[in-house]
């Protein structure tokens, strides 16, 4: 039977959920032998607008049809209106599909309520606790978890005879950092008040409450009691532990993928299932904490007291990978370091952070960037993928080249379990990069790793493309120094460094060399008769006729006015009278076909250099000059007319 392929939708600034929800998953993909394709993005409320579609832009990767099913963590995708564009693609593909903790109309959701867990926490504070002003915290405006967990809040209130009003309530953002300029700013505006608990719709912004309640000099619970919800890991963790409202993700999350498995197979009908959310009752109420959540954080402390080393070493990683691409001025300068840098590291390093298994696909229109061919691509992805670095079970793989709808190198073995693939962008701005895809290694998202991650990769690489564009940039320009302007043959600079050169490396081979010199049959008289724009043609045409003649690895230089050199490898076959005659014919040919009004015609001279020989190049040039001179005179045409 063929493997089933589930394709996943999440925004990573969830990480403790999706980290969460992603074990129970991965526990269940493995049971039933089903492989999670994860596509993750990191847009942000606020953000400027290029850089969430760049985020959101990842979705266009997945190929509905390549797809059993659909999976979206529905209370995520809030930020840039993802759900609402991922809903539109559900329907439109007629596919299964299962939204996690967010109701959508026509496809099933399967969620923790936002009621029951909020008022059970609003009860306890009220009837236990004694709470008589009550600060609440929303989420985003508009949002409907954070609207209900309101309107708990609000029947507990006129169930417990609570004396509040709405001033006595802030509007927040789910944000962390926000709250903590949200609770000061209260406070300024309500001389005199004071909260005896400040209720939040998520632990993230209780966590920042209690900081920012710290900075006052208000102590919790002893002089604000502060709740959470959500019961994430680093609420368990935090000082004091939140009272909090748990959702039991990891259950719910194993449990929505075997009823989309059902949903496929046609075992059971679409339909929303709610489950009940349930307080958690820790210490930044005043409540005792339970051994189990004692024990959990002693041991989240033992990992905080590492955590310094751990982001030292992280640090060190994402430094290494900065060197690798500062030192890298083209492609494959780009996988051969980033090659040696995993070779060097080791294998224990690599796996603590990308996983024995990943890959970096670079988009076609920034490849072509490289090459200084600026066609930007703002959606969607080019159909070839330029697989730039890719290991598998911690073995580097080649360079390659897939076809975008393989997504990744073929990376499964047979008879293998279900995996996880989690595949997240890259982009500039919104201008694609690519995308890079880590196999069986969720772990990478704790402590926003994976964001971090990215971003390096993602400066690194326009650091690569700076140094190839620059490296690209000084070749032009050194090729200008050394081209005749006129002409487009190698000038004498470039007679020094490239004719020269190929001379004496002959030589040290021993290897024989042709010289020629070339010179324009009555120049002056073209000159003086019929102008010097047409001697200037009668020079670019003599050189468009060498250039095309001469063999390939040889070299034709406009040595100065109308005379040239032409030097390389002696042919087998030839002293050089084949090739004078071949270059004669054809310059007599261009002016032919040109009908200029004079005859153009030029005298050459040869010299064969013998690599066994003391004589100077300056002397063998002087036999070819020569040796032209005597051809002039053959023709009865003056050296210089």
């Amino acid at each position: 039977m063929k493997k089933r392929k589930i394709a996943a939708f999440a925004n990573g600034w969830s990480d403790d959920y999706i980290l969460t929800a992603m074990r129970g998953i991965s526990k269940s993909a493995r049971e039933l032998n089903i492989d999670i394709y994860l596509f993750m993005e990191y847009a942000a409320y606020g953000a400027p607008k290029e850089s969430c579609l760049g985020e959101v832009n990842i979705f266009n990767l997945a190929n509905f049809d390549d797809f059993d099913g659909i999976l979206l963590f529905g209370n995520t995708l809030n930020n840039a209106g993802e759900l609402g564009i991922l809903v539109d693609r559900v329907k439109a593909s007629g596919k299964p599909a299962v939204c996690l903790e967010y109701e959508v109309d026509g496809i099933t959701c399967i969620s923790t309520d936002n009621y029951t867990g909020m008022k059970e926490v609003c009860d306890h504070l009220f009837r236990d606790h004694n709470i008589k002003n009550p600060l609440f915290v929303t989420g985003a405006a508009g949002n409907k978890e954070s609207e209900i967990r309101y309107q708990a809040f609000t029947d507990s209130v006129a169930e417990y005879s609570v004396n509040w009003n709405s001033k006595y309530i802030i509007q927040g953002d789910w944000s962390y950092y926000t709250i903590q300029h949200l609770i000061p700013e209260w406070f300024e505006n309500n001389p005199g008040e004071r909260p005896d608990a400040v209720i939040c719709a998520n632990d993230i912004m209780a966590m920042g409450a209690i900081i920012a309640l710290a900075k006052m000099g208000f102590a919790c619970p002893e002089d604000v009691v502060v709740t959470g919800f959500d019961n994430l890991n680093s609420a368990k963790a935090f000082f004091p532990s939140l009272t909090t409202v748990d959702r039991g993700w990891a259950e719910r999350s194993a449990e929505s993928l075997k009823y989309l498995i059902d949903l496929i197979d046609g075992k059971v009908e679409p339909g929303n299932i709610v489950y009940h959310s349930r307080m958690a009752c820790n210490r930044s109420c005043g409540c005792k904490m339970t051994e189990e959540l004692f024990r959990f954080q002693s041991s989240i402390l033992n990992h905080m007291s590492n955590l310094p080393s751990e982001r030292t070493l992280f640090d060190w990683h994402l430094t290494a990978i900065d060197d690798a691409m500062n030192a890298s001025y083209g492609l494959e300068d780009v996988h051969n370091n980033f090659d040696a840098m995993y070779r060097t590291r080791g294998q224990e390093v690599s796996q603590g952070y990308e996983g024995a298994t990943f890959c970096i696909c670079l988009d076609e229109t920034f490849v072509e960037s490289l090459l200084g061919n600026d066609q930007s691509r703002v959606i969607g992805y080019g159909d070839r993928m330029n697989v730039i670095f890719a290991a598998r079970d911690n073995v580097t793989l080649q360079r390659q080249m897939i076809d975008t709808s393989y997504i990744f190198p073929v990376f499964e073995k047979a008879g293998e379990p279900g995996n996880v693939y989690l595949i997240a962008p890259m982009h500039n701005q919104g201008v694609v990069i690519g995308y890079v895809v880590f196999k069986n290694n969720i772990s990478i998202l704790e402590a926003n790793f994976l964001y971090s991650w990215l971003r390096h990769i993602k400066s690194g690489l326009l650091r690569a493309k700076k140094n190839i564009l620059m490296q690209s940039m000084n070749k032009k320009l050194d090729e200008m120094s050394i081209r005749d302007e006129l002409s487009g043959l190698l000038n004498r600079k470039g007679y020094e460094k490239k004719v020269i050169p190929l001379i004496e490396k002959n030589k040290s081979e021993g290897k024989k060399s042709l010289m020629m010199v070339a010179d324009i049959n009555k120049m002056k008289v073209i000159n003086d008769v019929y102008g010097h724009l047409q001697g200037d043609l009668a020079i670019r045409l003599v050189a468009k006729a060498l250039d095309a003649n001469i063999p390939e690895g040889w070299y034709a230089v406009r040595y100065g006015g109308d005379e040239f050199v032409i030097m390389g490898e002696k042919p087998h076959f030839d002293d050089g009278k084949v090739l004078m005659t071949q270059f004669c014919d054809a310059v007599k040919s261009q002016g032919a076909n040109m009908y200029l009004p004079f005859d153009l015609t030029i005298s050459v001279g040869c010299v064969t250099i013998n690599p066994n020989e003391d004589t100077t190049i300056e002397e063998y040039f002087k036999m070819a000059d020569n040796a032209m001179y005597e051809m002039k005179k053959s023709l009865k045409v003056e050296r210089k007319e």
